[in-house]
């Protein structure tokens, strides 16, 4: 691209030479022809004047030392025109963008093993037993009145009882009365009690049923029972005022005389 500017612009001076040179050449010639016309002309004024009357010799003198007119032919300077500057700021070829380079791919790490540290065992600080939850146990066992002048004052189990199932339980007992007569009663006898539940199935009635009176000496017996069920138990002495039949299976109200004596089943 650079080549074909410099051959043009180089074209183009020769181009102006030329032109020059031709109008030069013109000029000269018409110059000269001018020259040619001015003597042409001078030639033709001095041939169509009258003849002169001869001179006297001091005029032939005076003429024959005069020097005849000669043409001034005109010089013309002839400036050559400047060739044109070639043009300083020569339009630079725009250079083609690269292409970008594609980045290469990250060199995948290699698996550099790495040391497993374990974590010690910081020890834990002893703390404090948690505060016992509020389990609802057993409702407590009922508690020994005096109802009609009568109270328990001595219950307990005999050494001879064998605490197992199906065991002979022994126990005694002594009833007061402080009522100053007889106190009719429908049953008198020994309940055990379960996880808080009594149970009637294993009752031992000692007295009852036959209309029966404690006097006002009071009663005292001894007795025996039998329970088929292991577990946790307590023994207690009751009497109940209620109808027998009603008494006997355990509904009417039974009061309790005595404190609650626990045993335990295997």
């Amino acid at each position: 691209m650079q080549d074909d500017s410099y051959i043009w612009e180089m074209d183009m001076n020769s181009k102006s030479t030329n032109i020059l040179l031709v109008v030069a050449i013109i000029l000269v010639v018409i110059l000269i022809g001018v020259g040619l016309w001015l003597i042409f002309q001078g030639t033709s004024s001095s041939s169509v004047e009258p003849t002169a009357v001869p001179p006297t010799p001091l005029a032939a003198m005076e003429t024959a030392t005069l020097v005849p007119p000669t043409a001034t032919i005109q010089q013309v300077a002839i400036i050559p025109a400047t060739a044109t500057p070639i043009p300083t700021d020569i339009p630079t070829e725009t250079p083609i963008p690269t292409d970008t380079p594609v980045p290469t791919d990250t060199p995948v790490p290699t698996n550099t093993a790495v040391p497993i540290i374990y974590p010690t065992a910081t020890p834990i600080p002893p703390t404090a037993p948690p505060p016992p939850t509020n389990t609802p146990g057993p409702p407590p066992g009922p508690q020994a009145v005096t109802i009609n002048g009568l109270s328990a004052s001595h219950f307990a189990l005999q050494d001879r009882s064998n605490i197992a199932v199906n065991g002979k339980i022994w126990f005694e007992f002594k009833v007061n009365n402080a009522s100053g007569g007889n106190v009719s009663y429908s049953t008198l006898g020994v309940v055990p009690r379960k996880d808080g539940k009594d149970r009637w199935e294993f009752f031992q009635k000692s007295y009852g049923g036959n209309n029966d009176k404690i006097s006002s000496s009071g009663l005292r017996h001894e007795d025996n029972m039998y329970i088929s069920e292991p577990g946790n138990y307590t023994l207690r002495l009751v009497i109940c005022f209620d109808e027998y039949t009603t008494c006997r299976a355990g509904g009417g109200t039974h009061h309790t005389l005595s404190q609650e004596i626990p045993i335990t089943l295997n």
